[in-house]
Parts: structure tokens; C-alpha cells; sequence
């Protein structure tokens, strides 16, 4: 549905707003079913994710080239400890997302008020730590 529907206007939008050159995309929801076809037809090469997604599926499904951007959900930031934190930094830092180093870790989607900033510095030593935990040694 999504390549009869939608996919002709998204293809009218990137002739007219780009060169033909890699683009880059913002997708809220988990379209992530969709990133290989968008990939592959629109040339994106960069994905910031808004919403949980399956990080390890979506870089084994794009490869290691592709930049993907995400991290911990608002709504998780906006409700865990400092500790939960950075133990959800652990985990999507170890589960092969930052294959290839195309990784940039963030809140998924935008960050909100009222997130504590404890957990904000706690997600910001975490990568501290953590960041250089890639299987592949990226």
C-alpha cells in the first residue's frame, strides 16, 4: 500500500527538494518496515527513528552504511531512574546498532519538557561508557 499510495508523493518530494544526492529522513511511528524500500527508491541513507524500534533488525536490514539515529523513548526518559537510563543505553548500544559506527544515539523523536535531567546525564555518561561496545569494534 505504502509503495502504490504513498511512495509516488514521496518520490515527487525528493525530485523537487533535492539534488538527486542522499537524503535523510524523520519517520515518527515504526515505519521500520518500510526503510529498505525508502532506502532503496528515495536514496535515503539516514533514518532518525521516533519511536521504539528494533534497532538490531533495522541495521541488519540496511547494513552498516546507513546512518541511523535513535535512542531511549521520551516517555521511557520521562518515567525511569538515572540507573534504568543507562542501563537502556547499555542494551541498544550492545545489541549491534552501532555496527559500521553510523550510529548517532538520542531521545527517539523529540525531547519534551519536564524529562528529568538526571536522566539526561545519565544517558549522556552512559554512551560515555558503553559508546564503544559495538560487536564489530566500531
Amino acid at each position: 500500500m505504502y509503495e502504490h499510495q504513498v511512495m509516488p508523493f514521496h518520490q515527487r518530494l525528493c525530485e523537487a527538494l533535492s539534488n538527486g544526492g542522499p537524503g535523510s529522513v524523520h519517520l515518527c511511528g515504526d515505519a521500520t518496515r518500510h526503510f529498505r524500500t525508502i532506502h532503496d527508491v528515495l536514496n535515503v541513507r539516514s533514518f532518525d527513528t521516533g519511536f521504539p524500534i528494533d534497532f538490531e533488525g533495522v541495521r541488519r536490514g540496511l547494513g552498516p552504511d546507513v546512518e541511523i539515529l535513535g535512542g531511549p523513548t521520551v516517555m521511557f526518559l520521562a518515567e525511569a531512574s538515572p540507573t534504568g537510563v543507562a542501563e537502556e543505553v547499555r542494551r541498544i548500544l550492545s545489541i549491534g546498532i552501532a555496527k559500521g559506527g553510523r550510529f548517532i544515539l538520542r531521545e527517539a523523536n523529540n525531547l519534551p519538557p519536564g524529562i528529568p535531567l538526571e536522566n539526561l546525564d545519565a544517558m549522556y555518561d552512559a554512551v560515555r561508557c558503553f559508546g564503544t561496545i559495538a560487536p564489530d569494534g566500531a
